[in-house]
C-alpha cells in the first residue's frame, strides 16, 4: 500500500478522504475509503417514486432547476449500477416504473411510426418525452429537447439485458412498449437522425446516440433469437419481418459507425465525453483500439485537474454561471439558442464534470479483471477511482460537477447527482474484484 499525495486542489474538499487515497491499494486501505464513504451515505440513492431516480436528491419539489425530475438515460444509469453490484431487484423496479411510463404515453411512439411525412419527428415536443415527473409519471409542461436517441437506446438496451439474463423475463405488457422500439427507429431514420443527444443541446447526429440505439437493438435480436428456439413468446412477436427489421436497423447504425468514430458527430464535433458511455455501461464496441482512441481522446482533450469536460467548448455552468443566469434560467433548454449561452464563456473554463472519473475507472477495471496481467489497466483503474474520489465534496457528496466561481472551483447546487453515485458506487465495486484478484 502507498499513500498518495494531497491534490494540491483538495483544500475545499475532505482532508480525512485525502488521507485514505492510495497510488496501490490493498484489501485494508480500500475499507477504510469504503467505511469513509458509507458513514457519509456517499452513495445512498434511492427510489422518488415508482421505482425511479430524481436527478438529484437534494432539490425540493418545486424547484427551478428541474433536478427534482426524472430522465430516462440517468435512471437506466442508476439502475444498471445495482443492477452489477448484485441488485437485481433494484434495476427491476426502475425499468417497471420506465416502462409504465412509456406504456403510459404509447401514443408518442404510434404518431410518429404513422406520419408518413415524417414531419412529426422534427418537432421535440411530438417525440417520447425523456424527462418527466416520478410520483405521477406525467410529462412536463415546458418546453424541452425531447429528441434524444440515446435515452431510449438506453432503455430498450437495459430491458433486454435483464431478459437475456434471465434476471427478468418479457411480459405481455412489455411487448405492447418496446415492441413499438424498432419500428420508431426507422421511422426516424435513427443512423441519420440530428437528435439532442446526451447533453441535451443543438440537434446532430451523435454516435454516442446511434450506438446506444445500435446496443439496444442488438440486446433485442438476441432474445428473439433465443425465444424462437424456446417458443417462449407469442408467434406474432417473432416474425421473420420484425427480425429482419432489426438486422436492417443495426446494418445502418453499423455503418454509421464503422464510418465516423472515435469522433461524435463530425465535422461538427469530434470528441466528446458521452463516447465514454459506448464502452461503459453498452460495450458495443468491441475493437480493443478503438476503445483506446475513444478514451485516449478524452483523455487528452477534455480531462482537467479536478474533473473532465463534456466537450471543448460546452458553456453550461461555464465560469460565474450563477452570476450570468437565474436559478429559473441556468437549466432551462438552451437547444435552439445555445449561440447565446456559449457567447459567456471564457477560453479554458468549461465545467469539470464528475461523471466520466468513475466510468474511465470502471473501463479499465474491467480490462483488468478479463486479463490480470495487464498492471496498466490496473494503475489506470486506480488513478481514476483516486480522481473521482478526490470531487467527493468535504461532507461526502458526489457533485454533478465543478465550475469556476471567482477564480475557484466549487460544486455546484445539483449535488449529489444520483448518475455521479451510481458510477463512483460501481468504480469502488470493482477496484474491491481488482484488488482481490491482485491478491489471489
Amino acid at each position: 500500500m502507498r499513500r498518495l499525495k494531497k491534490s494540491p486542489n483538495a483544500g475545499s474538499r475532505s482532508s480525512l478522504l485525502q488521507d485514505l487515497i492510495c497510488v496501490e491499494y490493498d484489501l485494508a486501505s480500500l475499507k477504510k475509503v469504503k467505511k469513509w464513504l458509507e458513514a457519509h451515505r456517499t452513495l445512498e440513492i434511492r427510489p422518488a417514486a415508482h421505482g425511479l431516480f430524481a436527478a438529484s436528491s437534494s432539490q425540493a419539489t418545486d424547484s427551478a432547476t428541474g433536478y427534482q425530475n426524472v430522465w430516462v438515460r440517468d435512471c437506466i444509469m442508476i439502475a444498471n449500477s445495482f443492477r452489477l453490484r448484485g441488485d437485481s431487484q433494484t434495476a427491476i423496479a426502475c425499468v417497471q416504473g420506465l416502462t409504465q411510463y412509456f406504456h403510459k404515453h404509447a401514443n408518442r411512439f404510434h404518431e410518429i411510426i404513422g406520419d408518413f411525412t415524417r414531419a412529426l419527428k422534427e418537432d421535440p415536443q411530438r417525440r417520447p418525452h425523456i424527462r418527466f415527473a416520478a410520483n405521477s409519471l406525467n410529462e412536463l409542461p415546458e418546453k424541452w429537447p425531447h429528441a434524444q436517441n440515446d435515452a431510449l437506446g438506453y432503455a430498450l438496451w437495459l430491458r433486454m439485458v435483464l431478459a437475456n439474463s434471465g434476471a427478468y423475463d418479457f411480459q405481455k405488457e412489455d411487448w405492447e412498449v418496446y415492441g413499438l422500439f424498432p419500428a420508431y427507429f426507422e421511422a426516424i431514420e435513427y443512423w441519420k437522425d440530428t437528435d439532442s443527444g446526451a447533453w441535451e443541446e443543438g440537434r446532430k447526429i451523435n454516435n454516442s446516440s446511434v450506438g446506444a440505439v445500435l446496443a439496444g437493438l442488438s440486446e433485442m435480436a438476441k432474445y428473439l433469437t433465443q425465444a424462437r428456439k424456446t417458443r417462449s413468446t407469442p408467434a406474432n412477436q417473432l416474425s421473420d419481418d420484425l427480425l429482419r427489421l432489426i438486422e436492417r436497423l443495426r446494418e445502418k447504425g453499423d455503418e454509421r459507425l464503422k464510418s465516423t468514430l472515435p469522433f461524435e458527430s463530425p465535422p461538427e464535433r469530434l470528441v466528446d465525453g458521452a463516447l465514454l458511455f459506448l464502452l461503459y455501461p453498452l460495450n458495443v464496441i468491441q475493437s480493443a483500439s478503438l476503445q483506446d482512441a475513444i478514451v485516449n481522446l478524452v483523455r487528452a482533450r477534455l480531462e482537467g485537474p479536478i474533473g473532465i469536460k463534456r466537450y471543448a467548448g460546452d458553456s453550461y455552468f461555464c465560469q460565474d454561471y450563477d452570476k450570468w443566469f437565474s436559478p429559473g434560467q441556468m437549466s432551462t433548454d438552451f437547444s435552439d439558442r445555445l449561440e447565446f449561452r456559449d457567447a459567456f464563456l471564457q477560453p479554458g473554463c468549461e465545467a469539470q464534470w464528475c461523471i466520466f472519473d468513475p466510468v474511465i475507472s470502471i473501463v479499465y477495471g474491467q480490462r483488468y479483471l478479463k486479463n490480470p496481467s495487464d498492471r496498466e489497466s490496473l494503475r489506470l483503474q486506480t488513478h481514476y477511482f483516486n480522481r473521482s474520489l478526490r470531487q467527493v465534496t468535504a461532507d461526502g457528496k458526489c457533485p454533478e460537477l465543478y465550475y469556476s466561481r471567482d477564480g475557484k472551483y466549487v460544486p455546484n447546487a445539483h449535488t449529489p447527482l444520483a448518475w455521479t453515485q451510481a458510477n463512483q458506487a460501481l468504480a469502488l465495486h470493482l477496484m474491491e474484484e481488482s484488488v482481490s484478484k491482485r491478491k489471489a
